[in-house]
C-alpha cells in the first residue's frame, strides 16, 4: 500500500534513493562532503513503533495521523510504508509487541526463581501470575487504547505468548513430577483467560481489591496444575 509517493529506502537527507545493503542498511550517501548513514532496518521499524505507541498513548489512535508518526520517527512515508501496510497495521504491531512483552516479563519472574533453587513450583507459578498482574497495572493505559480502542486483534495460529509461558511451566513442572497436568496447552489457555480479570476495562473498577484478586488467580493457577 502506497500514498502515491514512491517506495524506496531514504537517506536522512533529501536525494536520491541508496540502495539497500545485504545487512539491510541502506549504505552511507556523500553529499556535499558530509556523510550521512541510515539505521539498520530493524531500528527503523522499532523507531516507527515507538513513535506509534508514545503517540497513541498521548492522543489516541483517532487522533494520531500518519503524518504525526512519520514526523516523529524522523522517516518519510515512503521508508514507512516498507515496514507496515497503514496506521492500522501499525497498531496490530504494537498489539503482538504489548503481547510479546507481557509473556517476556512473565517468564523472567518465572526463570529467576527457578535458577535461584530456592522456589517450588507453586512460587515459580505464583510469580508468574503476579508479574502478570503487574503488567496489566503498570500498562493498563496502554492496554486500553491498543486493544479498547484499536482495531480488532488479527487472527493468530499460533497462541498467545503468556500462553506458551504458562504452558511451558505447566509441561516443565508434570515432567519434574511437581505438578500434575495432563493437558498443559488448554489448561494454559484457561488460566490466562482467568487473568484478563486483571484489564481493569474489562472487569470496571469495582469488585474484590488487587491483593484478594492475585490470591484468588494464583489459588486458581495452582489448583489448575494440582497443587492445594
Amino acid at each position: 500500500m502506497t500514498d502515491g509517493h514512491s517506495v524506496g529506502y531514504h537517506t536522512e537527507r533529501a536525494g536520491p534513493p541508496a540502495l539497500p545493503t545485504a545487512r539491510g542498511q541502506v549504505p552511507e550517501t556523500r553529499r556535499e562532503g558530509a556523510v550521512t548513514r541510515t539505521k539498520p532496518a530493524e531500528q527503523r521499524r522499532a523507531d516507527l513503533l515507538a513513535a506509534g505507541r508514545a503517540l497513541f498513548l498521548a492522543r489516541g489512535i483517532a487522533a494520531t495521523s500518519l503524518d504525526d508518526i512519520t514526523h516523529r520517527a524522523g522517516v518519510s512515508k515512503g521508508l514507512f510504508y516498507l515496514y507496515f501496510a497503514s496506521k492500522e497495521d501499525l497498531v496490530l504491531a504494537l498489539q503482538e509487541q504489548f503481547s510479546r512483552e507481557v509473556a517476556a516479563r512473565m517468564a523472567a519472574a518465572a526463570t529467576v526463581l527457578a535458577e535461584s533453587g530456592q522456589a517450588d513450583w507453586a512460587a515459580r507459578l505464583d510469580a508468574c501470575v503476579k508479574t502478570g498482574f503487574e503488567c496489566y497495572r503498570e500498562l493498563h493505559d496502554l492496554h486500553e487504547v491498543l486493544f479498547h480502542h484499536g482495531p480488532t486483534p488479527r487472527p493468530d495460529p499460533e497462541p498467545a505468548p503468556a500462553t506458551v509461558v504458562i504452558a511451558g511451566l505447566l509441561a516443565a513442572g508434570t515432567a519434574a513430577g511437581a505438578l500434575d497436568v495432563p493437558d498443559p496447552e488448554s489448561t494454559a489457555v484457561l488460566c490466562y483467560a482467568s487473568m484478563h480479570a486483571f484489564d481493569l476495562g474489562f472487569r470496571g473498577r469495582s469488585g474484590p481489591d488487587d491483593a484478594r484478586l492475585i490470591r484468588a488467580a494464583q489459588q486458581l493457577v495452582r489448583r489448575a496444575a494440582g497443587l492445594p
